[in-house]
């Protein structure tokens, strides 16, 4: 039964891809599971990931760089393919207004990043991983880690992790609660404005009509309508 205990508690390839399925598996079952309405999703399988490292689970390093890079690529390009083909017209539409906005809260974060670094002396690795995560922006996590990586070599790449983890369950929970709020505060009908959003996107006479024709006229049993015009 040795290979059970290597499987478990080696560094090897084997047991690096059963802990992800471990954590993966578990993280998406109890992100299904709802508390007065509201569950937390994808988000638990970092949950998941941080219970499996207290109790003291590990995993080759190698390995891990090559998932966290192969499946940050995968993520980022599956977003691009998704939003890519209504980008540009989504400017038409007042996607500029939201694109400066993002980049306003962007700007205003690293600010106040870099003003508590200023003043609390804490390192500036560990509160771009605090930014990263109070904000969700896993896309922000790799490439502030791919950057420290290129910057300094042996800089505390670490620390960008350890401050996304601790900072990212407190950004999950205070966006659902924050949406809560407002849902209640404002008493918003989510149904009624998913409906507004989705013809404000797609116009009705964009949308294509669809129609049953009856063809009674024996004539044209077997014709194409490409023979009858």
């Amino acid at each position: 039964m040795n290979w059970i205990k290597d499987l478990l508690f080696s560094d090897s390839v084997a047991h690096t891809i059963l802990i992800y399925c471990i954590v993966i598996s578990t993280g998406v079952i109890l992100g299904k599971i709802r508390i007065y309405g509201v569950s937390l999703g994808i988000a638990f399988v970092l949950f998941a990931g941080i219970a499996l490292g207290h109790f003291g689970f590990s995993a080759n390093p190698q390995v891990v760089d090559f998932i966290r890079e192969f499946g940050l690529i995968l993520f980022v390009f599956s977003i691009g393919l998704q939003v890519g083909p209504g980008f540009f017209s989504s400017f038409k539409r007042g996607g500029l207004i939201l694109n400066l906005l993002a980049l306003a809260i962007v700007l205003i974060g690293g600010s106040i990043t870099l003003i508590l670094h200023l003043v609390s002396g804490v390192s500036l690795p560990m509160l771009t991983g605090i930014m990263s995560g109070a904000v969700t922006n896993t896309p922000g996590l790799g490439a502030a880690q791919q950057a420290l990586t290129q910057i300094s070599p042996n800089g505390n790449v670490p620390e960008i992790s350890i401050g996304y983890a601790v900072a990212y369950p407190f950004g999950v929970l205070g966006i659902i609660m924050t949406m809560l709020l407002i849902r209640k505060t404002f008493r918003i009908n989510v149904e009624n404005e998913l409906s507004l959003f989705n013809r404000y996107q797609h116009p009705e006479d964009r949308i294509p009509e669809k129609i049953s024709i009856l063809v009674t006229n024996k004539e044209l049993s077997g014709r194409t309508i490409k023979d009858v015009t």
